[in-house]
């Protein structure tokens, strides 16, 4: 399936919301501190190897302490890694819950994938509206993962830093509900494989590391009955939360 470019949005916009279809993912990578600033890398490509910086359309970033909702944090496109960074002052709270949100509506014809709506255009063969969720939790004692559920889709975690060796749990909930059956991607920066599995009857699942370093949890869920008639006819969401992994 080919992008067209209708005119409407630069090539560089396009070329970024097409590759959404072809399996890429927004996450949120290194934690850098300087002083009391905390800068985390907003990262966009396949398998934890960056791509481009994501357009601003991606870059909604989200800032939660523990007192709720946070003032958002600065953000600048950087060369290395080559993405945007993140950053916002740390003012003492036990965790910070990091999150960058985007959205946007794409339809298919016989000219190929457009982003739009269903009324813009016709003979549509699909149309589906797509959020993409990062998530990152920065935590004092790197035990406490907070409680913070923004997304519709979201990955809970029982640790905010995994050990190397020892199984972690997560919890998958949509719209606040625990969600069975759910496809579960997990995958260790530089390896070679992505470890799949599904959560059990109470929205649960386990991933064990095998070596120190990042992770990303990838949860996939598309919701048929979230439509619009004439804009699009399913709702697929997508959260990739970043996990760092320590040894023992």
């Amino acid at each position: 399936m080919k992008a067209q470019n209708d005119g409407t949005m630069d090539p560089e916009t396009l070329r970024s919301f097409s590759r959404q279809y072809y399996g890429h993912e927004i996450w949120l990578g290194d934690i850098i501190r300087d002083g009391d600033e905390i800068g985390v890398y907003g990262l966009y490509g396949h398998n934890m190897v960056p791509d481009y910086p994501m357009p601003s359309d991606y870059a909604n970033v989200i800032l939660y302490d523990d007192d709720g909702r946070a003032e958002d944090p600065y953000r600048e496109i950087v060369k290395k890694p080559h993405g945007w960074l993140f950053s916002f002052e740390d003012k003492g709270a036990d965790v910070y819950t990091l999150y960058v949100d985007s959205n946007s509506t794409w339809v298919t014809d016989e000219a190929g994938w457009h982003r739009g709506v269903k009324r813009d255009f016709s003979e549509v063969k699909y149309s589906g509206a797509f959020n993409m969720v990062a998530k990152r939790i920065i935590s004092k004692d790197g035990k406490n993962p907070g409680s913070v559920v923004h997304s519709a889709l979201e990955l809970m975690p029982e640790v905010a830093v995994m050990t190397v060796g020892k199984d972690t749990k997560f919890r998958c909930l949509y719209e606040g509900n625990p969600m069975k059956g759910i496809k579960i991607s997990c995958y260790m920066q530089d390896d070679e494989d992505m470890e799949n599995t599904k959560t059990d009857d109470e929205g649960c699942f386990t991933y064990c590391p095998r070596k120190a370093g990042q992770a990303i949890i990838i949860a996939k869920y598309t919701d048929e009955g979230k439509n619009i008639d004439d804009e699009f006819d399913e709702t697929s969401f997508k959260i990739t939360l970043t996990m760092e992994a320590r040894d023992a």
